[in-house]
């Protein structure tokens, strides 16, 4: 939300795959939208957003004889979610939903088999051209989706989206209504209704956080992406107890304190350090938010800052503890935002500008974790039976950052640790991260 994107290069395992583009082509809603919802004006929220998009690609083990079920239901689907299918209009802060369509791409690899693909972080190969371009020129797509064939007789889909219009949990919402037409063609549009009420709620206002652009870039850097995976009885051992919660949190915590132990050495000496985490208030605010609430409901957790001395110190068990109450204090802050008698920007504005203070004291290691672990990804079946794997799509590259999702069994985490090329070395060999190394 702070915009700390560093102009990096990305770099990712070789894996020999050649990608074919067949077609592209612009799949408008089944019906047109109303003129009276012509205008979306984007909210609050959207407007700080970095430039960015998100994706998530599926795996599936057989394919389709053609992708006309899928375009006909994305067609069906786009009635409801609308603003997909329009443009950006950056100058007015709004999405013209002209119906103007999203992209759908489709391909092939012929010289690659869909398992030489699970558990490589080479995925960049797999999402659409566009999803390295950004959401402000007038005829770029705020969705696109590539679907790559295999020879061996399985398919990926890569369905990206622009951070603009949605954050993670929306994209999760749209991916459901989607995968839920293209197996039942005979489902009536509409089935899951989304809503679009945040822009209103907390509709645009001027504020720049106090920030300029040379605290909001880093330099230069090129950024390395490793797979670790926690299964149920390492993360058991790790932080008796293994759930949904605390599994994320133990995860979390070994690699944070690897990586703190690892800045130590870097720069011979202990730092102060904080840990950020977005945290979805979607079901946590004091006034609920709107059932299906698509848009960014997303906000940056911020642990208390943690003394040199202190970091020295450390622990699991301690940082399970402090990334657990960051987050408590976060979700208890922000639990007013919707209420009707509070301005619920003014709320956030004082949130972030003292958490900015503090992230942007010198000498402070920031680490960042996003959880992607709830989601329900793994129950998107397009009528080719659910996916044998899900992957995060290439990230906005930052050092330092860690997704976490879900492993297909659902007891396990993988974790997507993005680091600086000359630290990753470091992290690599540390004797309690080489068994996680996929």
């Amino acid at each position: 939300m702070y915009n700390l994107k560093p102009r990096y290069n990305i770099t990712t395992p070789p894996l020999n795959m050649k990608i074919n583009k067949l077609s592209s082509k612009l799949i408008k809603p089944k019906t047109p939208t109303p003129q009276n919802l012509k205008n979306y004006h984007i909210s609050f929220l959207d407007q700080h957003v970095g430039k960015m998009n998100i994706a998530v690609i599926f795996y599936y083990q057989s394919k389709p004889d053609d992708e006309i079920q899928l375009e006909e239901s994305l067609a069906k689907t786009l009635v409801q979610f609308y603003p997909l299918a329009g443009r950006y209009i950056k100058s007015d802060l709004m999405v013209d939903c002209n119906d103007q369509g999203a992209e759908f791409v489709e391909a092939e690899a012929r010289d690659a088999r869909l398992m030489d693909l699970v558990a490589k972080t080479a995925t960049h190969r797999l999402v659409p051209d566009q999803y390295f371009r950004l959401d402000e020129g007038a005829d770029d797509p705020l969705l696109s989706i590539q679907v790559t064939r295999f020879s061996c007789g399985g398919a990926a889909i890569a369905i990206s989206v622009s951070h603009r219009v949605f954050d993670v949990s929306s994209l999760e919402t749209f991916i459901s209504a989607w995968s839920s037409a293209a197996i039942d063609p005979g489902k009536v549009a509409g089935t899951l209704i989304p809503s679009f009420e945040l822009a209103s709620l907390l509709p645009y206002k001027d504020e720049k956080f106090g920030l300029d652009s040379n605290q909001c870039h880093g330099k230069a850097q090129e950024i390395v992406v490793r797979r670790l995976l926690f299964d149920r009885k390492a993360l058991t051992r790790l932080g008796n107890g293994g759930n949904r919660v605390s599994g994320v949190r133990v995860a979390c915590a070994v690699i944070a304190k690897t990586l703190i132990c690892m800045d130590s050495k870097i720069h011979n000496k202990w730092r102060d350090f904080v840990v950020f985490q977005p945290i979805n208030m979607r079901g946590r605010t004091t006034s609920p938010s709107p059932e299906n609430a698509c848009g960014n409901m997303s906000f940056g957790s911020f642990t208390r800052r943690v003394a040199a001395d202190e970091a020295e110190k450390v622990g699991i068990e301690e940082l399970v503890d402090l990334i657990g109450d960051g987050v408590r204090r976060s979700i208890a802050s922000y639990a007013e935002i919707l209420s009707p008698d509070r301005d619920g920007r003014d709320i956030i504005i004082n949130i972030r500008n003292t958490n900015i203070k503090e992230v942007f004291k010198p000498e402070t290691f920031v680490l960042s974790f996003t959880d992607w672990s709830k989601f329900g990804f793994y129950e998107a079946d397009f009528g080719w039976g659910k996916p044998v794997w899900t992957s995060i799509g290439p990230q906005q590259p930052r050092g330092n950052h860690t997704i976490l999702m879900r492993s297909k069994d659902g007891d396990g985490i993988e974790a997507w640790v993005h680091l600086n090329k000359d630290d990753m070395g470091w992290f690599e060999q540390d004797e309690d991260i080489k068994v996680f190394i996929t």
